[in-house]
């Protein structure tokens, strides 16, 4: 005879439903990180210096110079981004061939407060910052040494001729809609090419 059950007793078919319908509760999710301070890690890679008088940020400023009044159109081949990055580049291997003396490209002037409020040279303005400190923390030079920056108004694809000989091309990019037209470059379109070192094939 079976064992007489009392009211509190519950049954295994109870039990069983009890246990499949409870639910675990996760434990927490472990703390985020602390987030980079992005603003002072460029500002601490833009002290950098890369010679006793020159800094990335003054690379930076001497690309803004150079390309400021350049942009993107759709024959482009590509972006003006990369193309100032290229010309940082050939920045900062001028500033390892001669030393502390600061390339033949535009002097690193700081562009006042009312210029950085126009959106178009603000970003312009950037996006030389950024080239520089990437060209800079970057392994891989995409212009091969190139020590001399032309802007020229035409495709023209040929070696040219300097002070101290003949040197290559090594990078074409563009055309670029030139907002600036004047006596260096006198077109409303213009082309970054990177160039040298002389000799080198």
């Amino acid at each position: 005879m079976p064992a007489q059950t009392t009211q509190n007793d519950t049954s295994w078919w109870d039990r069983l439903i009890a246990g499949l319908s409870r639910k675990d509760v996760p434990p927490p999710p472990p703390p985020r990180p602390p987030g980079v301070d992005q603003t002072a890690w460029t500002r601490n890679v833009e002290r950098v210096r890369i010679s006793p008088d020159i800094t990335v940020h003054d690379v930076g400023l001497s690309v803004f110079g150079e390309t400021r009044s350049l942009s993107d159109i759709s024959e482009s081949n590509e972006l003006i981004d990369a193309a100032r990055e290229n010309a940082a580049h050939v920045i900062l291997n001028g500033i390892a061939l001669r030393g502390s003396k600061h390339p033949s490209v535009h002097p690193p002037i700081e562009p006042s407060g009312e210029t950085l409020r126009n959106p178009t040279e603000r970003a312009a303005y950037e996006s030389s910052m950024r080239a520089a400190r990437e060209a800079y923390l970057s392994g891989t030079d995409p212009t091969r040494g190139a020590i001399y920056l032309l802007l020229p108004v035409t495709p023209d694809r040929s070696d040219r001729k300097f002070p101290n000989g003949t040197a290559p091309l090594r990078t074409q990019s563009g055309p670029y809609r030139n907002s600036f037209p004047n006596k260096d470059v006198p077109s409303n379109r213009a082309w970054i090419n990177t160039y040298g070192p002389e000799g080198e094939p």
